[in-house]
């Protein structure tokens, strides 16, 4: 299973150069590049718990169910003492976050990036968003899984990582405004060590179920990187530098 988990690392989704631009700020006006990807993540990670819901739908087995389970929960802002433990090391403090949902999490961070969240999504994560709840809901239980877990939990903290680094560098925003990016590095790091266990568990199941997980990880994997396709475009035309 570790040869998956490094498979998807080294995936585009996770090393694009829209991510690395950001982190590096490499765009002439950060600040309205990123309001816009603040503008459109936003519509891709308020649907998180319809994702989760959709894949615990597919699965039989109580134990795993009960995983997913708990991890909604957390979605919608009940931490464990064991997480709370782990995001007060990085600065950060309970009443932030706890029974808070996540998604209104990014809309704190929304609002201090000066978004109207009340505007509409664009096309492009219309198209991200439509294709991984249609990936969940019409796959296979294991191939959900591997959507899910290797092919996003797994991989966010590294994510997460370089957009963290672009927000402290360019712009004023505090921890308390942008607290949703820190938290799901800790967070979604346990949620995927979880959904690595289960894959395995369900990878040892059939002969095809393998391949099956790798197909989700991968289908998942492919409509992020095409997404941040799209959104590297929307910043070169936002910005009058385009990155070398």
């Amino acid at each position: 299973m570790e040869h998956f988990v490094q498979e998807a690392l080294n995936h585009r989704a996770v090393n694009h150069p829209y991510l690395k631009a950001l982190a590096n700020g490499e765009f002439s006006d950060m600040q309205a590049v990123l309001k816009d990807f603040a503008s459109q993540y936003g519509f891709y990670s308020s649907w998180f718990p319809r994702y989760l819901t959709a894949v615990i739908s597919k699965l039989e087995h109580p134990e795993y169910r009960t995983h997913l389970l708990d991890n909604l929960a957390e979605e919608s802002g009940h931490l464990h003492d064991e997480d709370l433990d782990a995001i007060r090391e990085l600065g950060i403090k309970d009443e932030w976050v706890q029974g808070i949902p996540h998604p209104q999490l990014f809309k704190r961070f929304q609002h201090a990036m000066g978004v109207d969240t009340t505007a509409q999504p664009g096309i492009e994560v219309e198209i991200w968003r439509d294709g991984f709840l249609s990936l969940i809901q019409s796959g296979s239980a294991i191939s959900a899984v591997g959507a899910i877990g290797l092919g996003t939990e797994s991989i966010v903290k590294y994510i997460y990582k370089d957009l963290i680094q672009a927000i402290d560098t360019h712009t004023n925003l505090s921890l308390e405004q942008y607290v949703f990016f820190p938290l799901h590095t800790e967070v979604d790091d346990e949620h995927g060590l979880i959904l690595l266990d289960i894959a395995q568990k369900m990878a040892s199941e059939s002969p095809d179920a393998e391949r099956e997980l790798r197909k989700g990880m991968l289908r998942a994997l492919h409509l992020r990187a095409a997404y941040w396709d799209d959104m590297y475009l929307r910043a070169q035309k936002i910005s009058s530098k385009v990155p070398a």
